[in-house]
Formats: structure tokens, C-alpha cells, sequence
């Protein structure tokens, strides 16, 4: 893919963004061929948003995946810290008249880990990181048919995020040990029970990898970043005039209301 389309890509998914426009998939030439080129678009979406004063304020991650033929497909993209959210009412774009979410922990760093040759330990890791919180992943595609497009045009355009709700902090040691949580859902339609398991196993494990991942890539973690790390529920669909209540069994509790943006 040359330079001049993986900006030109690039262009039209921040121009989507700024303009919170749902349309078709990118333009023929502009679409990504390959993983590399999605990740190239996605560092040009970062410079460029960088330019409109929003930074990286976290990361999404998973382990990689088999998905659309390929093997071992990186799981990953940049949070921007404008639509990092810890006030309710939260800001949100609705998705066909709904506020789409995933229940999510996410992990707060507390030092910087510049990228360097060298892997780094998972001891290193941690003691990097500041603490753990609930939080919300809110979901959005900008393709008006999502399920016809590549999972590297996603991959491009973000892998679904407009944002990140952050709830109670938690400390770390529980975090860690949260393979499985029971969710209670309650609204004005009443409480529901949702059992929840991280796809990953334990939701530290999408962290090791992603700080090692984006150091190969030359890219560093910063102090203050959040890092989810996979749904333990998928997607929720919450009405947008409702109140929500999420209990995250012993954990802890997320209350808020969403208002569309």
C-alpha cells in the first residue's frame, strides 16, 4: 500500500470520526491489504488526531487471533483520550438508536515503558502499572454494514471503539484473578443476570502481550494510559434514556446514564 493511501485511508476514517458519520467501506484503494497496513493506517489516524489535540489515552487489546485466513491477527487499538469518559451522564454515540457497551476491566499505568529490543517481564509490566478499574467499552462501527467488511479494515478503523467509560477502581490482585464474573444488569426493565468469562483466560494476559507487542512496533506505553484487554460479555445494548446499574458480582459496582452525543 503506498504512503499517499494509507493516508488518504486515514483521512477519511478521522473525517468519519470528527463528523460522526456512519458510511460504506473505504474506498477500493484506500482499503488495507494487509495486517501491516492496517496497523500503518492506524498510526497515521494517531498523528493525525494528534494534530486535532486528542493523544492516546489507552489501548484495546486481545490476544491474536484466526480470523478471515489469516493467523495470529494482532488485536489492537488506540484509545483517544478525548472520549475518555468518568462522569455520568457519558457521552455517546448511538449505534442504531442504542448505546452499545462491553464489560470490560481496564488497567492504568503508572509509569512510562519506553519500546526497547528487549522483552519485557511480566514482573516489569506490573510493576508499572497504578491500578485497575471496572469499566465500559463503548462500541460503535463507522461501517453502515460492518458484517461485509475485512477484520483489517476494522482493524484500521479501530476494531469497533468510540470510547471508554472508567468505574471504580479495584486493586490489582483481584483484577488479576477475574476469569469469570457474574453481572448483574439492572434497568427499568428490571435486573438481569449475566454470567461473564474473559475469552482470554485472565485479562492480564492481553496486556503482557500488547506492551510487548507495540515496543516492536517502536511504540510506547505512557503513564495515564488504560488498557482493556476483551468483553467478558460481549456487547449489552442499554436504551439511551435509561439508568444503569452494573454489578460486577465482588468487585464493585458501575452507575451511570448515558446521554447521546
Amino acid at each position: 500500500m503506498q504512503q499517499a493511501d494509507t493516508q488518504a485511508a486515514a483521512q477519511t476514517l478521522l473525517t468519519r470520526r470528527l463528523n460522526r458519520r456512519i458510511t460504506g467501506p473505504l474506498a477500493a484503494q484506500y482499503r488495507p491489504d494487509s495486517v501491516s497496513d492496517a496497523l500503518a493506517i492506524q498510526r497515521c489516524l494517531i498523528e493525525l488526531m494528534a494534530e486535532q489535540g486528542d493523544a492516546v489515552g489507552g489501548w484495546k487489546c486481545a490476544l491474536p487471533i484466526a480470523v478471515d485466513g489469516l493467523t495470529d491477527a494482532p488485536v489492537v487499538a488506540p484509545i483517544f483520550s478525548r472520549s475518555l469518559h468518568a462522569d455520568s451522564p457519558c457521552p455517546i454515540q448511538l449505534d442504531k438508536g442504542l448505546c452499545k457497551i462491553e464489560p470490560e476491566i481496564a488497567f492504568c499505568f503508572g509509569q512510562d515503558l519506553p519500546h526497547r529490543e528487549a522483552p519485557y517481564t511480566e514482573s516489569e509490566i506490573v510493576a508499572a502499572l497504578s491500578g485497575a478499574h471496572l469499566a465500559l467499552e463503548l462500541i460503535l462501527s463507522r461501517y453502515l454494514n460492518p458484517g461485509s467488511i475485512s477484520y483489517i479494515e476494522h482493524l484500521a478503523d479501530c476494531l469497533f471503539n468510540q470510547g471508554l467509560f472508567i468505574g471504580p477502581a479495584i486493586p490489582l490482585e483481584q483484577a488479576f484473578k477475574a476469569s469469570a464474573i457474574e453481572f448483574k444488569l439492572t434497568t427499568s426493565q428490571g435486573t438481569q443476570s449475566i454470567a461473564g468469562k474473559h475469552p482470554c483466560g485472565l485479562p492480564q494476559a492481553p496486556l503482557f502481550w500488547l506492551v510487548n507487542f507495540l515496543s516492536q512496533q517502536g511504540v510506547d506505553i505512557k503513564a495515564g494510559q488504560q488498557v482493556i484487554t476483551s468483553s467478558y460479555a460481549g456487547v449489552l445494548d442499554i436504551a439511551p434514556t435509561e439508568e444503569v446499574s452494573l454489578t460486577y458480582e465482588k468487585l464493585g459496582e458501575i452507575r451511570l446514564q448515558f446521554k447521546s452525543d
